[in-house]
C-alpha cells in the first residue's frame, strides 16, 4: 500500500541521502542453501556454485562461491523498503544498471552487507524521479568488496 502523505517530503529525504552513505542494517548470510536456490531459479548450476565436494577439490577457493548475480540481487530489497516507507511514494521500479563490476568472490557461508550512496535524483516527468545510486556489496572481514554497481530506480509519487 502506498504512503500518500506529502510527496515533496519524500523527494527532500532522498536528496538528503546524497550527503550520507547508508549501510544495510543486517549482515546477510550467503550460505549454500541460498546459492542453491538461486541456481535453481536461474538454471545456472555451474559446479563452482553448486557442488561443494568438487569445489573443495578443484576450486582455487576450496569452497563454492555465490553467483555474481545473486549478490547483485541483494542490493535492491533494503532500498525498496526504505523508499516505499517515505510519505507520498506510490512505487519504486527497477530501471536498470550501469557499470557493474564483480571484484571478489564470496565463499558460501560468508556474510555480506550493502552500502548505498546517492549519485543522482532527476525528475524525468512530473511525479516520476530517476534515482541513481552506487551499490557496494562488502564481505565481512574481506577486502576488496565483492561488487560495485550503479543502480537506477524510477520512483513514482502518489
Amino acid at each position: 500500500m502506498a504512503n500518500t502523505d506529502k510527496p515533496g517530503d519524500a523527494i527532500e529525504t532522498l536528496r538528503e541521502w546524497a550527503s550520507q552513505e547508508r549501510t544495510s542494517c543486517d549482515w546477510i548470510v550467503v550460505d549454500q542453501a541460498r546459492v542453491d536456490m538461486f541456481a535453481h531459479a536461474t538454471e545456472d548450476r555451474y559446479w563452482l556454485h553448486t557442488d561443494p565436494a568438487r569445489a573443495e577439490r578443484e576450486s582455487p577457493y576450496r569452497s563454492t562461491i555465490a553467483h555474481g548475480f545473486l549478490l547483485l540481487s541483494l542490493t535492491v530489497g533494503d532500498d525498496v523498503d526504505r523508499i516505499t516507507s517515505l510519505p507520498g511514494i506510490a512505487h519504486v521500479l527497477n530501471y536498470g544498471l550501469d557499470r557493474v563490476r564483480f571484484l571478489a568472490p564470496v565463499i558460501a557461508g560468508a556474510r555480506v552487507r550493502v552500502r548505498s550512496q546517492l549519485l543522482s535524483l532527476v525528475e524525468r516527468r512530473p511525479g516520476h524521479w530517476l534515482l541513481g545510486q552506487t551499490k557496494t556489496v562488502e564481505v565481512e572481514g574481506q577486502r576488496p568488496p565483492a561488487l560495485v554497481a550503479e543502480h537506477l530506480a524510477l520512483v513514482a509519487l502518489a
